[in-house]
């Protein structure tokens, strides 16, 4: 997918100038490229708002075009927001060429109920993207995974994934995509029910061993006995 932004390069840098463009509705951006000078510039925040919601995501081709005739083909590379508001605060842009390939992170989708759940078992998530090389107009919004087969015990990963041609995964073969496992149940005590005491524990006697009670053969009526009898020899 694509779509174009109007860009109006940026003279003034620095926080105060920044501030002053998202209050005029603007935000800060910078364009690079392997055979181009980094270029300050602002777009308009509404703009780049709708640019971020289409169907492609972060993967979208878009067309800087600035005053008079210059035009540039970029795709995002990184979005800075505000930790708590949300908001736009400056957007990185890579410039790109139709004919030449680039590295990118696609989104993955997980697709199709397990029957391993059915089964009981839960889908554990580990990967949720893959890193690709491929033509800007041949890279994906995502890669959809197909989960329907797996049982309890069963995995997919990235070697398992097919894509089209014209796509080439870097993400390492061997990696875990997803997986289905048994629900890890907590380890909870066992209650104690009313009337279930120890049949065997007699009320009133202190268990043998256990602390202020004394030990088998020592102390007690029995020896109390024997020194009397010791004494009264």
């Amino acid at each position: 997918m694509e779509i174009s932004l109007k860009a109006q390069a940026r003279d003034q840098k620095g926080k105060g100038a920044a501030r002053k463009a998202r209050a005029r509705g603007q935000v800060p951006a910078v364009l690079y490229g392997s055979d181009l000078q980094a270029q300050p510039l602002f777009v308009n925040v509404k703009e780049m708002n709708q640019a971020l919601h289409t169907e492609a995501g972060y993967n979208v081709l878009i067309t800087l075009k600035f005053d008079g005739a210059d035009e540039q083909l970029t795709m995002l590379r990184e979005v800075q927001r505000h930790p708590l508001r949300g908001d736009l605060l400056h957007v990185d842009f890579l410039k790109v060429a139709r004919d030449v390939k680039i590295h990118a992170n696609v989104p993955i989708h997980l697709v199709g109920e397990s029957r391993g759940v059915k089964e009981g078992g839960v889908v554990e998530h580990h990967l949720w993207e893959l890193s690709v090389e491929a033509f800007p107009t041949d890279v994906p919004p995502n890669i959809e995974v197909d989960i329907s087969r797996l049982g309890i015990g069963d995995s997919v990963r990235v070697a398992d994934v097919d894509v089209p041609s014209s796509l080439e995964i870097l993400t390492d073969g061997e990696e875990m995509i997803a997986g289905v496992v048994e629900p890890q149940l907590a380890d909870l005590p066992e209650a104690v029910l009313p009337g279930e005491e120890d049949e065997e524990a007699v009320e009133g006697e202190v268990p043998e061993g256990e602390e202020g009670a004394p030990p088998a053969g020592e102390g007690g009526e029995g020896a109390a006995a024997r020194e009397e009898e010791q004494t009264s020899g």
